[in-house]
């Protein structure tokens, strides 16, 4: 006789005769599944097989009293491998994800030309975004970590608790509970506040100014500016439709006209003249049109169709 054979799945070799049952012990290797196999061949002995039955019908009568019995299923060692790789894969994809997941969860939600939208944030606080405007706020962790990032322009409505915090490329705004206006447009930054009191600061913390209901400032190249007075149903004016701005360089203007509306805007207006800063009060692409080319002393024309406004000497 040959070598003996070494055979990795002594289990089925048992049990479809290729082996007996010295062999099986010895492939066992003092397997624990063996005691529990050999009570199942035991038991095998007593199942009633026809004559005519075949060896498959018979394979099959066993595999269901093996199935049936309260003991553990014999599971092959390459069938073992592969539920193991399994469960250290899916372990594994697991860890990734809870590894790769942002620890933060930020939320951001952003307004495209000529939309407006109202945020409600965790803590019952109110943020209304502007036209093109965006803001992203942590979900979890909120109430101890109120804060903000702001691009474009918001009207805020904070619940009183901790320290709320607007932060922008431009400088910070910090209250415990008020509402108030952030515009941040280009290297501008511009806060009024309509009720309570907030505390604005330059990039680099290097400046600061508190201001209370009916008071506005501005930060620039990183200096907060002396409060200034300011009207406070105007503060907030463009959530109802109405657009406001006070001292604002006139391409400020011209560019806010292009997020509101959704237009384009030719103009012959010189640098100077951009630059300077104009007062002005509209309602509607139109009324902004004259407005502006009053001030300028320009003629207009309003292009609804082709969503063009057009400024040019008279």
């Amino acid at each position: 006789m040959t070598g003996k054979k070494h055979h990795n799945n002594w289990e089925q070799a048992w049990l479809e005769g290729e082996i007996t049952h010295r062999e099986a012990k010895q492939h066992a290797e003092n397997d624990p599944q063996f005691e529990s196999l050999q009570k199942f061949v035991e038991q095998s002995g007593n199942l009633c097989v026809r004559e005519t039955i075949s060896q498959e019908e018979a394979w099959k009568k066993l595999e269901s009293k093996i199935s049936n019995h309260d003991s553990p299923k014999v599971i092959s060692i390459s069938r073992r491998d592969w539920i193991i790789g399994v469960a250290a894969s899916f372990i594994l994809a697991i860890g990734a994800f809870f590894i790769l997941q942002p620890r933060t969860n930020q939320v951001s939600i952003a307004t495209g030309l000529a939309e407006v939208r109202t945020v409600n944030l965790p803590d019952g606080s109110v943020a209304y975004l502007n036209a093109e405007s965006s803001v992203s706020f942590p979900e979890k962790g909120w109430t101890d970590h109120r804060e903000v990032r702001l691009t474009g322009e918001a009207f805020f409505e904070v619940k009183r608790g901790s320290s709320f915090k607007v932060l922008t490329t431009n400088g910070k705004v910090e209250v415990l509970g008020t509402s108030f206006n952030v515009r941040t447009r280009g290297q501008l930054l511009q806060v009024a506040c309509k009720t309570g009191k907030v505390r604005v600061s330059s990039p680099e913390g290097t400046s600061e100014q508190i201001i209370t209901p009916g008071l506005s400032v501005s930060v620039e190249n990183n200096v907060v500016s002396e409060p200034v007075e300011t009207r406070l149903d105007r503060i907030d004016s463009w959530r109802i439709g109405q657009y406001d701005y006070e001292s604002v360089p006139l391409q400020q203007v011209l560019n806010e006209v292009k997020r509101l509306y959704s237009v384009e805007v030719e103009h012959d207006f010189s640098e100077s003249e951009l630059s300077s800063p104009i007062t002005t009060t509209f309602k509607s692409l139109k009324d902004a049109a004259q407005t502006i080319a009053l001030s300028k002393s320009r003629g207009f024309e309003v292009n609804t169709e082709a969503q063009r406004v057009v400024f040019k000497v008279k």
